[in-house]
């Protein structure tokens, strides 16, 4: 894998759900126009199609095949092919944190955005509870670490996605974490003891932005 790049990627089933939540939440209109960017093997690209009637895919080489979804691939890395002012709504599922420059990355969006769109980033949150123990304990964040490299290069904290967003124009509408994590050097998560949740307890967080 090349630093910087990954494609046919996936995600795991508890960011899935978050995102599936905050798309069902958005309540857009069937015909909305919508990109999964960074979509890689298409796993939340099938969800999307349940709620929209065509869904824009963009990965370094995407591989899923239906007639409803409209392929394109490019570097994520470099500016997005796409006019300004293209899409409804982005959604962008692990991604950023691959990437070199996310800055450059969310001003992309910005400008593919419609006005009043919307979109959701998810990345692994660097504020748990385990992620602060690995770098007290290894000096690395938890989820990029020598085994996570050269896939995850950019660890982003909450604050940080939110000045990002802010300086390309966009506005903060909402942090929220998955509720999914696990006890540093176990199998078990956290939330076998209740309440354990929040952005203490959970491995990834989702922030949404919008376009005024």
């Amino acid at each position: 894998m090349r630093t910087g790049i990954q494609d046919q990627g996936s995600s795991s089933e508890p960011i899935y759900r978050l995102a599936e939540r905050t798309i069902r939440n958005w309540g857009l209109p069937y015909t909305s126009t919508v990109l999964d960017l960074g979509g890689g093997a298409g796993d939340f690209t099938g969800t999307l199609i349940n709620y929209f009637e065509h869904v824009h895919l963009m990965d370094f080489a995407p591989l899923i095949q239906s007639g409803r979804i409209i392929y394109c691939s490019g570097n994520l890395n470099e500016s997005l092919p796409y006019s300004d002012a293209t899409f409804d709504a982005i959604v962008s599922l692990e991604v950023i944190e691959h990437l070199e420059n996310p800055r450059y990355f969310v001003r992309e969006i910005a400008r593919i955005m419609k006005v009043n769109g919307l979109c959701l980033i998810t990345t692994p949150n660097q504020v748990s509870l385990s992620s602060k123990l690995c770098l007290l304990l290894r000096s690395q964040f938890q989820h990029f670490q020598d085994k996570s490299y050269p896939a995850h290069i950019t660890a982003l904290l909450p604050i940080d996605l939110k000045r990002i967003i802010i300086e390309a124009g966009l506005t903060v509408k909402a942090i929220s974490y998955t509720d999914d994590g696990r006890i540093p050097g176990t199998n078990i998560k956290w939330q076998i003891i209740p309440p354990l949740t929040g952005k203490s307890f959970s491995d990834n967080l989702a922030i949404v932005a919008a376009k005024a």
